[in-house]
Parts: C-alpha cells; structure tokens; sequence
C-alpha cells in the first residue's frame, strides 16, 4: 500500500517518520487507527515518484493545485475526489472518517484497513480505504480513466477526449450493450459502497469493465449504471441531484428508464433510505436487485416492506451472491471433487435454517406472520416424515443441501438465498413464495427444473414431491444443470467453480438480457425468448448443452401444469399479465401425471420407489439414484449390475475423470451406451 523503494531508502524514509512519532509525543508501532493509517501513507506516498498518465502535465491538470497529493483529479470535471479521511478543494483537510458521518447503519461499515478497491486500481493507483488514490492523470474509481491530451492514446483521434485503459489495449465488445458508469464524487457511493458479504455493487462495475461494456462517451450509451449502496449508506438523494445537475440530458432522453442500479439490500425498492423528493426517479430507475414480490401483501403479512417492491418489465431479480457459503462450495455441480466422489441422495428434502426469524430459536407458532411469509412454520410439521430433515441448524449447510433430491428455498425476511444455493449444489429447489418472481424469471422456468407449489396448496408438500417418479426427477435434473449454470457467478468466483466456463454464468445472463431487450424494445419479458431465438438459444445454453437425444420419446406425455393464476386464492393479479406463463405444481397434477397410485412411495406403474435405485456407472465411478435410509450397495451387486449393463436416470452427481463442462444424462432404461454426454 505504501508504495515501493530500494531498501536502504525506505529505511531512510521510516527512521524519518519515527522521529516525527516520537517528536509528537506518540509511540512508535504498526497503525492502529484510521488516522494512523493515513497519516504514515500520506507520508511515504508523497516521498515517492509515481508514474503518470501518458501526456499529463502540472500544468494540465484541471484540479486545485496539490490534489494529486491527497485526492484525484477528476480531469473531466476538474473536481477533486478524496478518500475517506479527507476533505477540501484539494482534500487537504483531514476529517473524521466514523461510521455515524456518513453510514445509515453503524454497524455495517469497517475501517479503512480492511476495505479493498474496484478492479484494485488498475494498478494506476493505491487502494485508500475503498477508494482509489490514482497516479497523476489518471481518475474514476478505479483508475481506468485519462485524458487523450494529444488524439494518441485511443481517444479515435480527438484531443482531451476521455479514454478508457490507455495503453492497456481496451477493446469495446461489438455486440454491446453500451454502459456508461456515473462517476460521482467518492463520499456519495465508495465511502459506503462494500458490504463484505454482499459485493455485487463491485462485481457487476468490475465486470462491466472486464467484458469490453463500458463506454467514456455518454452520446453512445445504451445504459447508464451507478451502483447503489444498500443498507450501506444513505447518500441516494445526493446522486439523483447530482445527475439532475451533470447529466439530465442523458436521464431526461428515456426518463432514466435505462438506468440501471444495483440494490443487494433485502427487499430492493422498498428499502427506502432517500427522501420523498427522490421518489420519481426511484420509480424509473431498473433495479438490479434480488427481492421480486409484485404485489403488495404488507396489510396481510402485516409490514410494510411487503409492498410490491418488484416492477416486471422494468426491474431484474438478479440471483444472490452467496459469499458466506462458498467455502461449501467444493459440493457444487461442475468442483473436481464432487465429480470424483459423487453425493449419494440420501434425503428426500430438507430445510435448514431460522423458522420464525433471522437467527432465532423460537419455533412455531411464530408471532410475526412476515417472516418467509410463513412457509418455513408450516414446513416445521415436515421434520419427523421419513425423508424429510428439517432443522434450524446443522453442521455443513451445502453438504446437507447436496444430500437433498429436493430443498425447500423459502424467503426470509426479505429475500433468500436457497433457491440459488440449492439449484448450485444440484438439488431441485421447491418454491412455496406466491408472487415472488425468482431470479432471472420470466426467462428461467423454476417450475421447469424446480417445484413450484402455491402457498394455498402448501398441505399437500409431501404428497407432491413422493409423486415425482424417477424419470421425471431426473428430467428435472438434466434442465437443473443449464438454470444452474445461469443463477451462478462462475466468471467471478471461477476457482471455486472449477468445471464450468462461465459463459452462462450470472453476469453473463445479465447482459444478455439487456442485449434481448434493446433488441426488442417494448416486448414484454415474457414474450422475448419466443420472438428472439438468440436469447431463447442462450437460456437453453446452447450450443454447449445439446438435447438429451430423445431418450424419453416413448414415454406418455404429461398434462399440461397449471398456470399461477389457475390456483391463487386471491383472484386476478399482476402476476397473471406480467408473469402469464409461471406454472406450478400441484397434488391434482401429481395425480393426473402419474395415476392414482402417486404419492404413495409407488411409481405409476406401482412398483415401491422406496427400494435402492438403479445404478448407472461411466468412466469406473458408480452412482445411485434416490437411495432413502437404504446403505450403499456391495461391490457384488454392483459387478451384477454392470453386467446388467443398465443405468438409471441421474441426479447432479458427477462422474470422476470428466473433463470441465461436461456431463452425463442417461436414459430411463436402456444400455449405458445410450447415456448422453452433453459438452
């Protein structure tokens, strides 16, 4: 951080900054406070030579003189922006750097020490407690930014136009979309902008960069992005006033409908920390958030943070970035060692977590009616059915969810997390949240790899999921591997997702969601995939993940599944015009799929389901399907199952010795030969 010297100078510059210690009064030691930090950085920074930005002089510079030393000089604007610490027209002035100045919830912020920079400056700069310090000549938030002084560092030949990356090469992506980053000053957005466990404000910014997305130039944007702070800070009102004042031109061209803001908080656009003279721009505004309740049930569930908080067509649920689960993330579906040691499926479904509220132990009854809109209490009567574990805690969250044929992704207070988690760990996610659109619905069908149950229908849990047959779980499990490749961050986070490419990971949905939409402007998002076969291409993970080869063809087909608005008790909703296709599942469906006998531990020809499965064997490794309170099988049944030569459809489990991105899929019945290999 402090900046790199030859041994015998930076000796030279401590012995230097010790005496002035020990002058003021103070002990010698490593620092302990904001103020320390800063005050010995500071010191050495400015005892060094740094480079400088490629035609960038003193006499250039469009900053007070001496921002360089303690800020950077936005050179578009001539504004210096200053870290936290400091203040100013050229941030001279030191300032208290405590949590309640300049964060809405005290406990969510950290000192300067522990914070870390947007794409770590580039390597243009020094990371200052979340803000970047740049070289001279260069500016942005993470340094990517300098003037093109003479028309030769990328600027298309215009002098003092603003280039990105200068000398590093940047290349814009043809195929766009366009996004044009709002850089305010530091203490609207960066002195707040990191919550440890919920960095998606920086991801989407790094990665936006990283994709070739980002334009200098706000006449070419297709979008506008500035990221929001969450619960973070509450700086809302001075963006919106600040746009209003830079760049109306832009805001005023679609009435701020192509910006797009990030909100990781739990309940998005109903966690209001701005005025009510902010209210019209919020309204415009596309969140990128991850709460999707669209109508309003706060008189129901009795709070008010259950307004319909989620606008379709407008905003994106954006799947959760699971930071504080990834170090479970050796169970996912593409981790070397889930593909040479498979997961037996030994539970039938579980739920692990709060039942009454965010860490605490009460049991049902609960008192508040708000908290998972009361479906984690009515899964508690679930926990002593065989097949079912239900608990509020157990040791290793992702092995047990890993173990699951099904896991139960409820809300909590806001929203959740399972329903990525568990489509991640390969395990079929059931959703019990009536009007609470998923991440990236309309474009991914949760019913169609996961169970969708209405609220009103929630009795009926155990009777639908023991009616599932085997192939039809399987059938589940093979769309599962795609949506799981969609709702995860494999581009950000690809060590811990060794196996998958990243290609259809999360910001790459993202992207080509906004690509859909300005391809089709006016469509409603329901109606995309049909009308944009690219997109439709895309979401199927194509051309990577090919059919099954028609391994099911003989088998009969299933009644068409009701549509959402077929099974609400509350009559026409906003669901049913903005989410016309959402299906879900039902008792009656189970019924009508698999005969009278579903449900019952019988599949529709009414052989017991409650037996060992079928084994099914590729490259030496076994696998076995829906083995309930049954022990693995012996080496000899194996050997007479090969054989047999059969396999049995399969789960999430992955074969040792597979290459990356790839998998197997095999048929209901049939000779191993016929398992598909989908790359």
């Amino acid at each position: 951080m402090y900046g790199k010297w030859p041994e015998g100078q930076y000796k030279e510059h401590m012995d230097e900054y010790r005496k002035r210690v020990t002058a003021a009064g103070h002990m010698w030691g490593l620092p302990k406070t904001d103020e320390e930090l800063l005050d010995v950085y500071y010191f050495l920074r400015n005892r060094t030579q740094v480079p400088t930005a490629p035609g960038w002089t003193p006499e250039r510079d469009r900053c007070p003189a001496g921002c360089h030393l303690h800020g950077t000089c936005n050179q578009e604007l001539g504004r210096c922006d200053c870290p936290r610490g400091r203040t100013g027209p050229n941030c001279a002035t030191p300032l208290a750097t405590t949590c309640r100045d300049w964060c809405q919830h005290d406990g969510q912020c950290y000192r300067l020490i522990r914070e870390w920079c947007i794409n770590e400056c580039n390597d243009r700069g020094t990371c200052v407690g979340g803000v970047c310090h740049c070289y001279p000549g260069y500016f942005g938030s993470d340094c990517s930014l300098s003037i093109d002084w003479d028309g030769t560092q990328g600027g298309g030949g215009k002098p003092n136009a603003t280039v990105i990356l200068a000398g590093l090469g940047y290349s814009p992506n043809p195929r766009g979309p366009r996004i044009y980053i709002y850089e305010f000053p530091p203490q609207f957005h960066l002195w707040g902008l990191l919550w440890l466990d919920r960095p998606l404000n920086i991801i989407l910014w790094e990665r936006i960069i990283s994709l070739g997305l980002r334009t200098a130039d706000p006449e070419e944007a297709d979008y506008f992005f500035f990221a929001g702070c969450g619960r973070g800070c509450n700086q809302w009102d001075e963006k919106f006033k600040y746009i209003m004042e830079h760049y109306s031109k832009y805001w005023n061209r679609r009435n701020g409908r192509d910006h797009l803001i990030t909100h990781p908080g739990d309940w998005g656009r109903c966690e209001k920390t701005w005025k009510e003279e902010s209210a019209p721009f919020i309204a415009n505004l596309t969140f990128l958030h991850h709460w999707g309740i669209s109508i309003d049930r706060s008189k129901e569930l009795q709070h008010d943070l259950f307004n319909a908080c989620h606008i379709p067509n407008q905003d994106i649920v954006v799947p959760v970035l699971c930071g504080d689960l990834y170090g479970q993330f050796e169970q996912n579906v593409w981790h070397p060692s889930r593909k040479a040691n498979p997961v037996n499926k030994t539970v039938l479904a579980s739920l692990a977590g709060s039942i009454c509220g965010w860490n605490s132990a009460e049991e049902p009854p609960c008192r508040n009616k708000f908290y998972s809109l009361g479906v984690r209490a009515a899964l508690w009567q679930l926990r002593d059915q065989p097949g079912f574990h239900i608990a509020k805690r157990v040791p290793a969250l992702g092995a047990s969810m890993a173990a699951s044929e099904f896991c139960f992704a409820p809300t909590g207070a806001g929203h959740g997390k399972r329903n990525v988690v568990s489509v991640t760990l390969g395990c079929i996610p059931v959703i019990i949240s009536d009007h609470v659109a998923q991440p990236y619905e309309p474009f991914l069908d949760w019913n169609d790899f996961g169970v969708w149950i209405p609220e009103g229908h929630i009795d009926d849990t155990e009777f639908i999921l023991r009616g599932f047959t085997a192939a039809q779980k399987a059938e589940k499990m093979e769309k599962l591997f795609c949506a799981a490749r969609h709702v995860a961050y494999t581009s950000v986070f690809g060590g811990l997702f060794a196996g998958d490419t990243g290609e259809y990971d999360a910001v790459a949905t993202l992207i080509n969601i906004l690509r859909a939409r300005l391809r089709n402007p006016g469509v409603p998002d329901h109606q995309l995939m049909g009308l944009d076969k690219e997109f439709a291409d895309f979401m199927a993970c194509k051309p990577r993940l090919a059919s099954a080869g028609g391994s099911r063809a003989g088998a009969p087909a299933a009644p068409p599944m009701p549509v959402a608005g077929v099974t609400h008790e509350r009559g026409a909703t906003t669901d049913d015009t903005n989410f016309p296709t959402r299906t879900v599942t039902t008792a009656a469906w189970i019924r009508a799929a698999n005969g009278a006998s579903a449900g019952n531990d019988t599949d529709s020809s009414g052989v017991s389901l409650s037996r060992r499965g079928d084994l099914c064997t590729f490259n030496g490794k076994v696998m076995w399907y829906a083995d309930h309170n049954v022990p693995p099988p012996t080496q000899d049944e194996i050997d007479q199952h090969l054989r047999n030569g059969f396999c049995a459809p399969k789960n999430a489990n992955r074969p040792g010795n597979f290459f990356p991105g790839g998998s197997v899929t095999c048929p209901p019945t049939g000779p191993i030969t016929r398992c598909a290999q989908l790359v």
